[in-house]
């Protein structure tokens, strides 16, 4: 339970952009993009995920490898991710003032991720004092989801927390859709998420004047990553955009990094 009230926590304080990685839960490993596969390859990509757990996006890992200042020749997927999730905690605990010294990864995560919550908390006006992380933890995640219940105009008389925030999750994720003119109807929850990713990709790919004829969505990521990155970053555009509050993108981040 009280990790999945990390993880829940997580979809909702920093859900945040794309290209942001945040700390939570100490068994979490590096999460990029996990794009959902067609009916019949499922199979093949839940072995895959099985025996690659953590990497997900090799032109993501790349580019951040390289913003970093990693090298990246010779280097395996698994071990270029690993070495990328370790910069990113050692960046983000110097950014929150956090001594790293003599400590090992898994112990700064916990650092970390504790200290981004109590900061949240004290932005929110909630008392830390004396509370284990994951008490502070709940009551974040309680006060963030009630705003933006509160925000998209749903009602919240009775409703426990998690039937709120898969309310929350779904009136954001139908709204996502309809801006990009999706269907829903019969659908299920990754199949529309899915749909949304390749709609904002080919969005991205119009708006830097990309070719797209002939490639598929995977293809156009790729060299978004690769040719455009830069660009991309620079107007917002997916998969470097604003996606505070994004709560349906909990979905896709089963480690949350």
């Amino acid at each position: 339970m009280k990790n999945k009230l990390f993880l829940l926590l997580a979809a909702i304080i920093v859900a945040g952009s794309w290209q942001l990685s945040s700390v939570f839960a100490e068994k979490q490993d590096e999460v990029w993009f996990d794009f959902f596969q067609k009916d019949g390859e499922k199979k093949e990509k839940e072995e895959f995920r099985h025996e690659h757990k953590g990497i997900q996006h090799e032109a993501w890992i790349k580019y951040k490898a390289k913003e970093l200042g990693i090298e990246t020749e010779g280097k395996n997927l698994h071990t270029l991710a690993k070495e990328v999730k370790e910069a990113k905690l050692l960046k983000k605990a110097e950014e929150l003032g956090i001594e790293i010294e003599g400590k090992d990864i898994k112990e700064l995560a916990r650092e970390i991720h504790h200290t981004k919550v109590v900061n949240e908390a004290e932005e929110l006006g909630i008392e830390t004092e004396g509370k284990e992380p994951e008490a502070i933890a709940q009551e974040v995640m309680d006060v963030k989801l009630k705003q933006k219940a509160q925000e998209l105009g749903i009602d919240m008389d009775g409703k426990e927390t998690e039937e709120l925030l898969k309310e929350v999750k779904a009136v954001i994720l139908e709204k996502e859709a309809e801006a990009y003119h999706i269907d829903t109807d019969g659908k299920k929850h990754h199949e529309i998420v899915m749909e949304i990713h390749e709609a904002k990709i080919y969005d991205t790919a119009e708006k830097l004047g990309m070719e797209t004829e002939g490639k598929n969505p995977q293809d156009i990521l790729n060299e978004i990553f690769e040719e455009h990155a830069d660009k991309a970053k620079e107007l917002k555009l997916f998969p470097f955009e604003d996606n505070k509050d994004k709560f349906y993108l909990e979905h896709h981040r089963e480690d949350m990094d």
